[in-house]
């Protein structure tokens, strides 16, 4: 910033002088010819004085106020350029700053280059002496091959004969096992069947020993009940995490089957979905499920359910879908 005083240079005193002297002349003419001059030329002689005077002081003031305004436009310049200057330098120093930091990260990418390739050499050199022992042990071994006996190799090809045979031996047996694990469990499970349907025979009403047997075996199951616009769709779920439940279906009062879900794979292992008719979809709603009788198949045998029963089942609309209605616990 600089000083306004030293904005423009200061005149010295000839030139002040120099400056004044046509004003000093033009009143001492005029005012010698308004002393010694009489009538007209007297009063002329006093009006040039007068306008004289008057043109001096307007001339003195009109420099003064020119000196002023532009000293003080020279300031304003010269901080304006000031300020300019500041920046500019603010500027340089951030960019020399942006380079330095590009610099010491260029400088870091090129030690992890140099890292990555010193452990490119190492792996390289590892590679290659192992590819060279390995060579070394292969060729040691076409000599030793080279220099057995015929009868030998013949006798090493009918050890690895045997091996294999034992393998495969091995695996036949086990999968004759597997064979008959499956026979004896399909065996058990009818045998299973067989006796449940003689404990119902002998017991119809549930009285006597095989009640408890059934009542014990019956299989709780939560629900939901979903409606997609163009049917209904109840969702099965066993309240034990122990029981997986795989198929399901319903019958009629009178044991004849009125659907069967299919054997699909289902989304959520633990869930059964069964597409039921408006029949079995307003028992369900209203809680009277004595027309109708639920099994379930859990390990491939048939298990008689029942529905968790809710006093008031809630009510869950799908936003996104507006067309579907879903009755959750």
């Amino acid at each position: 910033m600089g000083n306004e005083g030293e904005s423009l240079p200061t005149r010295t005193r000839r030139q002040r002088l120099g400056a004044m002297v046509p004003w000093f002349t033009s009143l001492a003419v005029f005012g010698g010819g308004a002393v010694t001059l009489d009538g007209v030329e007297r009063a002329m002689a006093v009006g040039a004085f007068s306008a004289s005077c008057v043109g001096a002081l307007l001339a003195v003031s009109q420099l003064r106020r020119s000196v002023s305004s532009m000293r003080s436009w020279m300031g304003d310049r010269e901080s304006a350029l000031s300020t300019f200057a500041d920046d500019r330098a603010a500027a340089v120093a951030r960019q020399f700053q942006w380079a330095v930091e590009e610099l010491v990260r260029a400088r870091a990418e090129l030690r992890k280059v140099e890292g990555m390739r010193v452990e490119a050499e190492d792996r390289a050199r590892t590679i290659a002496a192992t590819a060279r022992q390995d060579g070394e042990e292969l060729r040691s071994v076409r000599e030793k091959l080279a220099a057995m006996d015929p009868s030998e190799l013949e006798v090493l090809r009918g050890k690895i004969e045997q091996v294999q045979q034992a393998f495969q031996d091995e695996e036949r047996d086990r999968r004759s096992a597997e064979r008959r694990a499956r026979a004896a469990e399909q065996r058990v499970a009818a045998l299973t069947r067989t006796l449940r349907l003689v404990a119902t025979t002998v017991s119809p009403a549930g009285d006597g020993i095989a009640s408890p047997a059934m009542a014990s075996e019956t299989i709780t199951l939560d629900w939901t009940l979903e409606y997609d616009g163009s049917g209904h769709t109840l969702r099965l779920r066993s309240t034990s995490p122990d029981l997986r439940p795989t198929r399901a279906r319903i019958a009629d009062a009178t044991g004849r089957l009125v659907v069967e879900s299919a054997a699909e794979r289902q989304r959520h292992p633990s869930e059964v979905m069964i597409r039921i008719p408006q029949s079995v979809a307003g028992a369900v709603e209203s809680g009277n499920w004595s027309a109708f009788q639920l099994e379930v198949e859990v390990d491939d045998v048939w298990d008689p359910a029942v529905l968790v029963d809710r006093a008031e089942p809630v009510v869950d609309t799908e936003v996104m879908q507006p067309r579907t209605l879903r009755i959750v616990s």
